[in-house]
């Protein structure tokens, strides 16, 4: 039987391992790594802090073939990334810059499979503040045409004390057209998710999986394309905890598929108003299983 808490089945954690022991930072900055994309052998983040995209090998082993694939440089980063194979592009979303307009709108920028750039592009959408904008990213296909969907991190796209008010997250549904990605519909998590914040999405087939950091959970449903509305299947499961019932990840920040019931996370750096024992968690890549009473309903 999977481990509950107040009711809540527990992520089983498969490996981790600390950023810093996979791949160097540039002039010893700090692995505030905020958004993974799974694909083939590698796992490829994206750091918050750090301009740059860095491959880790799926072995996790110090002195694997890990290495940054482009330079990286420090100052303001990217919050998500994920990938089309349609396009062969991997998408980079900048949480949000000052607009022309005078707002604040999200950019994102594209690589080849080279890695090579290929353009970045304003997303049609303003926010009031730099800092709460879009924070997670994955891509979808629809009848041949693709998707992006990003994740608010308040509730109701807003900032601050209304931003906070459980129950109103939000993902956009993102169309390219023309020189700007545009929103074309707007998807509304079941207000059963009654989360403080939202940090990461990532779809596979037609399961959706969306992680809080403040919660410190994640939950799963179910997305249907085209009219872009989610089933709720009330599964939400919590991160493990200490020995006394504890929070420990504190700072989850990215997440994505490996199989029907594995996930790879990242985490970001802890700041003041985390637990001490966040650190022993933070600025690490995790690999988590969903209990296997939640695997054998599906």
């Amino acid at each position: 039987m999977a481990r509950k808490a107040r009711g809540r089945p527990i992520l089983r954690l498969i490996r981790e391992r600390k950023l810093a022991d996979l791949i160097a930072a540039p002039n010893g900055a700090v692995l505030e790594a905020s958004g993974v994309f799974a694909r083939g052998r590698s796992y490829f983040v994206v750091f918050d802090n750090l301009r740059g995209l860095a491959r880790i090998d799926r072995t996790l082993e110090p002195g694997g073939h890990h290495e940054w694939v482009t330079h990286p440089r420090s100052g303001e980063g990217y919050e998500d990334l994920t990938y089309s194979p349609s396009k062969k592009r991997f998408y980079l979303l900048i949480e949000a810059d000052k607009h022309p307009d005078g707002t604040y709108k999200a950019i994102i920028e594209e690589l080849d499979d080279a890695f090579r750039f290929k353009g970045r592009h304003w997303v049609d959408l303003p926010f009031r503040k730099r800092n709460t904008g879009f924070e997670g990213l994955t891509a979808v296909r629809w009848h041949g045409v693709d998707f992006l969907l990003a994740l608010c991190e308040g509730n109701r796209c807003r900032a601050g004390r209304k931003g906070a008010k459980r129950g109103g997250g939000r993902i956009h549904v993102l169309q390219r057209r023309g020189t700007k990605w545009q929103p074309v519909a707007r998807i509304k998590l079941p207000r059963s998710v009654k989360f403080a914040d939202y940090s990461a999405v990532a779809v596979r087939g037609d399961r959706i999986a969306v992680v809080s950091q403040e919660d410190s959970r994640l939950w799963i449903g179910r997305l249907r394309r085209g009219d872009w509305t989610l089933e709720d299947d009330r599964r939400i499961y919590k991160f493990p905890k200490s020995k006394k019932g504890k929070r420990l990840y504190c700072t989850v920040e990215g997440i994505s598929w490996l199989s029907a019931n594995t996930f790879v996370v990242v985490s970001d750096l802890t700041k003041k108003a985390h637990p001490r024992r966040g650190r022993r968690k933070d600025q690490s890549i995790h690999i988590f299983r969903l209990p296997r009473a939640a695997v054998s309903r599906k």
